[in-house]
């Protein structure tokens, strides 16, 4: 067997996630296929990235002319910083492979730099859906100088085939089914409340969330919801809505323990999408074998079969109100659905099984 080829990880982290959720396992995952050196900010790189941010202030300020921000109106400085200090470690040590964990995010500026990495590949994982990149792209051609983009949905992959991106493969985002697992059987007693999960902020139907609980107070059975929502997006009215029903309560800033304890405690998972490539809470709620009524939308269905879940399929409260009612009388079906769910997870989607395809298609660029 010959040597592993030597990959450098520019690893995607928000501050919401733990150390379970999103992408975080996945580094650990790759070591098993390449040699992993991951992106790591030096001080000179911070003291080039802020000198390089104050030139362009005060460019604009004395010229007018305006400061580059990238394509991406979400990228900013920490998107900078870690492709500087990518560029630092491509240059002091031969990579085969520089792989991006959010291009969205991170990849900008090191387009310019990529003509003089002869011999190394790019790749990356690409996060949005559709409908973001016709809102946001300023031109189709933004990962020109990426050998190969990761898509998290069938949708996602055939809208940047269609915008010209040749080499796009469809990769399911993986789990860590070691760590969101199954704890008792799940039970619903008759005059027990409800206990409804919903995680989450970015692409949540809000609006229908805001409405279902409005429709629920009518309800003969009490519903208890349980809102893990970071507390930076807790800003749209339907947000302080949702506060002013008793049944109602939020968290943040859990840690990993204590989200996976909610998964487990939980009867349902609710989860309204307004749109979705892959989404974390339902890979964790099908890891834990949590039963789901879920919106089915952009990638949903790439990850959840048709009898694995209770799908929504209108936007209205009444309908949400409908189909948890359906999952309540109808509990023990939904529970043999969502160990079902675990199974295939465990066999299909756990990061190892990821890992590995994806390290196969990044060996073959």
């Amino acid at each position: 067997m010959g040597a592993q080829q030597k990959l450098l990880l520019v690893s995607a982290r928000w501050d919401h996630l733990g150390g379970h959720s999103g992408l975080a396992p996945l580094g650990k995952h790759l070591e098993q296929h390449f040699e992993v050196r991951r992106v790591v900010p030096n001080v000179i790189d911070k003291i080039r990235v802020n000198i390089q941010i104050a030139w362009g202030m005060l460019r604009e300020r004395l010229f007018g002319t305006p400061r580059q921000r990238g394509w991406n109106p979400f990228y900013n400085r920490h998107g900078l910083l870690l492709e500087t200090a990518a560029w630092r470690m491509a240059q002091a040590q031969h990579f085969d492979v520089i792989f991006f964990e959010a291009l969205e995010d991170h990849f900008d500026a090191f387009a310019d730099a990529r003509q003089w990495l002869k011999r190394t590949q790019v790749a990356g994982v690409s996060h949005q859906p559709p409908a973001w990149w016709r809102l946001y792209a300023s031109r189709s051609s933004v990962f020109a100088a990426v050998d190969m983009v990761i898509a998290l949905s069938r949708p996602a992959q055939a809208y940047l085939q269609q915008a010209g991106h040749a080499n796009v493969q469809f990769v399911p985002h993986g789990v860590d089914a070691e760590f969101f697992t199954m704890n008792t059987p799940r039970e619903l007693a008759v005059d027990a409340p409800v206990e409804v999960l919903f995680c989450g902020q970015w692409l949540r139907d809000f609006q229908q969330l805001s409405e279902t609980l409005e429709v629920l107070e009518s309800a003969p059975r009490r519903y208890v919801f349980h809102l893990v929502v970071p507390r930076f997006a807790r800003n749209f009215e339907q947000h302080y809505r949702l506060a002013q029903h008793d049944n109602v309560h939020w968290y943040a800033g859990v840690t990993d323990a204590e989200l996976r304890d909610l998964y487990r405690r939980a009867h349902l998972l609710f989860l309204p999408l307004i749109d979705a490539t892959a989404n974390n809470s339902v890979l964790e709620a099908m890891a834990c074998g949590l039963p789901m009524v879920v919106s089915r939308i952009g990638g949903v269905v790439d990850y959840v079969n048709e009898d694995d879940a209770v799908f929504l399929t209108a936007k209205h409260g009444q309908h949400a109100v409908d189909k948890l009612a359906w999952s309540v009388d109808n509990y023990v079906e939904c529970v043999t659905r969502s160990e079902r769910a675990r199974t295939r997870t465990v066999s299909q989607l756990a990061w190892p099984v990821i890992a590995a395809r994806l390290a196969e298609l990044l060996r073959a660029i």
